[in-house]
């Protein structure tokens, strides 16, 4: 490593492109004192790899296939020592369960001194795979910093996983305010046309269809609307492993003409879809942060939401959202009711200002910025 610079190793498990790793190249531009390396966990060679090079970022593939993960921690962990006994870093930063587990065990026995985690996927194995908690645990006790992306998450990590509180640092996820508006008319036209939503109300998500997003939520709450406002459009934006089960209860529920599923649809239109919809759904449940809803907040589109992630932290029920207890249609249906009946202004222009205080991507490089160089413990607040 050069003399007086920090090396900072990113690693990151099953992901083509990470938005906020390209953002936070860009930002590392600033910071001469930093250098950052990137090591991607793929089955196959992500697209990131080149697109760190562009940006000036050396950026390593490390194959990982996580329909046999124990065969592929094991492999990933030698593959990472051997790496971070050649790059020598200061600091080795892992996000996700599938990295976090080789990553810190690597780091650890290759002296790596500063080993962060930040716990993007608090909860997932408590609720949905208990056997695997006891990774989630030494993952914990691996790394020396941990980072809660919510507040919720935060207590969690406390109170289930049992971690270290003098480890935990809150930081909230940060997005691109800029990126999220990019979006053509004519992209937004053709989403609306490929989807006959044009002229119409449409109420929408974007998350996988998977169990904790809550669509079952939104599919009953939309039941109870349908006759009263049968002109209404409900849109669920993802793909995901619950899409048979959703697509049979849609069609008991006899909303089969108002609700849609798109199924998968690239990043880069995420934008058009916003532009495309009047009321952002979200039901999740216990959710670490939910990058989605900044996006609508950035976006200024009025938000019906579960108190969960960065709802519960950048939202205040009936004057920034319509908040609804976890798992109550009822309530959730109201919420979409009041804003399809109600001004929704003020709600929208709240919701922005506070998007632009607690999520943008500076604060949160910013926050890693002061973790990566504090020489204790202490919290950042």
């Amino acid at each position: 490593m050069e003399e007086g610079r920090i090396h900072i190793v990113e690693v990151m498990a099953d992901s083509m492109s990470i938005t906020y790793f390209n953002l936070f190249a860009e930002q590392s531009k600033n910071h001469p004192e930093i250098k950052l390396t990137f090591v991607c966990l793929n089955n196959v060679l992500p697209p990131i790899v080149e697109d760190m090079k562009e940006r000036g970022c050396d950026c390593f593939w490390v194959k990982f296939d996580n329909t046999n993960r124990i065969k592929s921690w094991v492999s990933a962990y030698f593959q990472l020592k051997k790496l971070f006994k050649q790059l020598k870093p200061d600091v080795v930063h892992s996000h996700l369960f599938d990295d976090g587990v080789p990553a810190m065990l690597a780091a650890k026995h290759t002296g790596v001194r500063k080993r962060v985690h930040t716990k993007q996927s608090t909860t997932f194995n408590w609720f949905y795979a208990p056997k695997a908690v006891f990774l989630d645990r030494l993952i914990n006790k691996t790394a020396t910093h941990l980072i809660a992306v919510s507040n919720e998450a935060k207590q969690f990590l406390i109170e289930k996983e049992k971690a270290d509180p003098q480890k935990i640092h809150m930081i909230h996820h940060g997005i691109s305010f800029e990126n999220l508006k990019k979006a053509s008319e004519e992209e937004i036209r053709a989403f609306k046309t490929k989807f006959n939503i044009v002229g119409k109300k449409v109420i929408g998500t974007v998350s996988r269809y998977i169990k904790w997003k809550g669509y079952i939520q939104f599919i009953e709450a939309a039941s109870i609307l349908k006759e009263k406002y049968p002109d209404v459009v409900f849109l669920g934006v993802g793909s995901g492993s619950q899409e048979e089960e959703l697509r049979t209860l849609i069609k008991e529920k006899d909303i089969e003409k108002q609700f849609i599923l798109t199924g998968w649809i690239e990043k880069k239109y995420i934008p058009a879809v916003f532009h495309s919809i009047d009321i952002y759904f979200h039901a999740a449940y216990m959710e670490p942060f939910g990058f989605v809803i900044p996006e609508a907040m950035v976006n200024k589109v009025p938000i019906v939401t579960t108190p969960t992630g960065s709802a519960a932290d950048g939202l205040q029920h009936m004057e920034s959202a319509y908040i609804a207890p976890y798992f109550n249609v009822e309530e959730l249906a109201k919420g979409m009711e009041y804003f399809l009946t109600h001004d929704s202004s003020s709600f929208v222009e709240k919701a922005y200002l506070s998007a632009k205080e607690k999520f943008t991507i500076e604060k949160m490089w910013n926050k890693h910025l002061e973790l990566y160089r504090s020489e204790n413990f202490e919290t950042i607040n």
